[in-house]
């Protein structure tokens, strides 16, 4: 548009822009000057485009055009121009990314180089940023979903608070009333977790509002870019990309979760070294954390079923530690040494899984390459591993009760009927990682992990 607005106000005759513009009747435009010039040597007093003969001896100024024309040379002057010959840039040097005039292009300095007009190469460009806005553009939403799910982490963070607050109660209730020292304590343990971690949540937050805020401001910005003439955009060009480049994608906060487990595992054992009365002891307790949204976690954290329950507190938003493909969930603690014996009891369950999981697993999508496992599907039993995609495993009869033996520096994990003492399968490979106890059920008979009874003399760290 600027280069066609030019050409009109140019005049005919000079090809310069209009000085004291007149308009002849046939619509034609002149300097006075020239006219007046060209009139002296011709007579008869023409048009000197179309020939056409003027009856007027004296042409009053073209205000109009003249404020039209004024108006050009004060916005063409406000242009950049060539530092060495004072002219527009019209070009770019495609091998040294200069802006250079006319008179540049027959210099010795860029003699031999490759030129394409301003128009065609910020067009290029303009179009290289905005394709690079895209994956900005991408980023920005992905920030605002990762927002939308810390805001639902910091309100879950208070239901899990006042579940664990519940169910807390409920196990002391059914304890002496020298115990209310002992609920204190753990009721502040939980409300300072609350707080850091509620602390930590909020600190997200506002973090990723400030990451809305710039990228906001970044695409606006960039927008801006876009829209300014061409020399003015590629001079800033190179600022431009760079602000766009230096924008990074949000991460989800790891164990930003209240550690559920901390507060309730155990929790009557931990108290029985106090009181030395009658009490159970799990020896797996099941992480809430990372329990996949079909399963319902008992209150105890030693039981899981697959199904829905009134009772059960909605599940939490997406968090790192939470299992999303297979209908599953892991143990509190993970094993990185020594032998260690649990004992699930599975009862009529006619779909489950009982094994180990590497803590090194990515837990979203497929975890086959870190779990060792013993299924039991359509009544017949599989063993598999990372190196084993299945392998029968002959029964006499079901089992009620699966003993799972995990001899971490001997390199075995067995599995047997505690009630008949007979060997069901045994995986032997020489573990480097920490192992994390693994159930898995997709029926709504409930698998359990049986507690023990732990002897006044035994000595738990």
């Amino acid at each position: 548009m600027a280069s066609r607005s030019e050409e009109d106000l140019c005049c005919p005759l000079c090809s310069d822009i209009f000085k004291d513009p007149v308009r002849l009747s046939c619509s034609h435009s002149f300097c006075k000057d020239c006219l007046q010039g060209f009139w002296a040597e011709s007579p008869k007093h023409e048009c000197p485009v179309c020939k056409r003969r003027s009856s007027k001896d004296f042409l009053p100024l073209d205000f109009a055009l003249k404020s039209q024309c004024e108006a050009f040379l004060q916005e063409r002057a406000s242009e950049p121009l060539c530092s060495l010959h004072s002219k527009k840039l019209c070009f770019l040097c495609l091998d040294d990314g200069q802006l250079v005039c006319a008179d540049c292009m027959d210099a010795e300095t860029h003699r031999n180089q490759k030129f394409t007009p301003v128009h065609e190469a910020a067009r290029d460009r303009k179009k290289e940023l905005r394709d690079s806005l895209k994956p900005l553009q991408m980023k920005l939403t992905l920030v605002h979903r990762v927002k939308g799910n810390c805001d639902q982490t910091a309100e879950h963070i208070k239901v899990q608070t006042e579940s664990t607050m519940r169910r807390i109660k409920e196990e002391f209730k059914r304890l002496h009333q020298f115990l209310d020292e002992e609920e204190e304590a753990r009721m502040v343990a939980l409300r300072e977790e609350e707080e850091r971690k509620s602390q930590v949540m909020k600190e997200k937050i506002d973090s990723l509002s400030r990451d809305i805020t710039a990228l906001s401001d970044t695409i606006r910005s960039t927008e801006k870019e876009l829209r300014a003439e061409d020399v003015q955009f590629l001079q800033n060009y190179e600022a431009a990309v760079e602000r766009v480049q230096q924008q990074h994608l949000p991460q989800l906060v790891p164990g930003a979760l209240i550690d559920v487990a901390k507060h309730l595992g155990n929790l009557n054992f931990d108290v029985w070294r106090k009181m030395k009365e009658m009490v159970s002891w799990s020896p797996v307790i099941l992480d809430p954390n990372s329990a996949h949204p079909s399963l319902v976690v008992s209150d105890d954290l030693t039981g899981v079923r697959c199904g829905e329950t009134e009772q059960q507190p909605p599940p939490p938003p997406d968090n790192p530690e939470r299992i999303d493909h297979f209908i599953s969930v892991v143990g509190s603690e993970g094993f990185n040494s020594g032998s260690h014996i649990w004992e699930v009891e599975v009862g009529s369950n006619e779909a489950f899984v009982l094994g180990v999981l590497t803590e090194s697993s990515e837990r979203k999508g497929i975890i086959w390459p870190g779990l060792w496992k013993l299924m039991f599907c359509g009544g017949e039993y599989k063993a598999l591993s990372p190196s084993d995609t299945g392998t029968d495993v002959e029964v006499a009869m079901n089992p009620r009760r699966i003993r799972v033996h995990l001899d971490w520096d001997g390199g075995r994990l067995s599995f047997s009927d505690p009630d008949t003492d007979t060997h069901m399968y045994t995986f032997t490979h020489t573990f480097a990682d920490r192992l994390f106890p693994y159930i898995s059920t997709w029926s709504k008979v409930p698998l359990k992990i049986v507690a023990k009874q732990p002897l006044i003399s035994l000595n738990v760290q």
